[in-house]
């Protein structure tokens, strides 16, 4: 076996006096448990932070969004089944979004005008909140 060449880099490198800090980010599975335009509750394995920002990928239609959220809560529900890791917590989250474009404004209100149901407050008229049928 000959014995390899030395590896040369391909760009020059900068050594910092004092390291910067920065963020590296990593993708993770979720669950979308629910959706509004203003956030969304999801369901994990691995934590997140309240305070923290990260992003979420909306299938809406046939086609995805991905916007910017805030985390404002979070807290473990239960034991996770193992999966390759082994056992852990599964959490629960709350997510505000912090910047909707114009397009995933347009995405998610028109997934939520089919696919969801209005709070109580905004039934229409004639339907009481609980869903049972009006008197005539």
């Amino acid at each position: 076996m000959s014995p390899e060449a030395p590896r040369k880099r391909r760009y020059a490198r900068l050594t910092f006096k004092e390291p910067l800090t920065d963020q590296v980010t990593a993708t993770h599975d979720v669950h979308i448990l629910d959706l509004s335009m203003g956030g969304a509750r999801v369901e994990h394995t691995i934590i997140l932070r309240p305070g923290s920002t990260c992003h979420l990928r909306l299938p809406l239609r046939n086609t995805s969004a991905t916007v910017l959220c805030h985390v404002i809560w979070s807290r473990a529900v239960s034991r996770a089944n193992g999966g390759p890791r082994g056992a852990g917590l599964l959490y629960h989250s709350g997510l505000e979004f912090t910047k909707l474009s114009t397009e995933a404004q347009a995405l998610l209100t028109a997934y939520l005008e089919v696919h969801g149901t209005p709070p109580p407050d905004l039934e229409p008229p004639g339907r009481p909140p609980d869903g049972q049928p009006g008197e005539p």
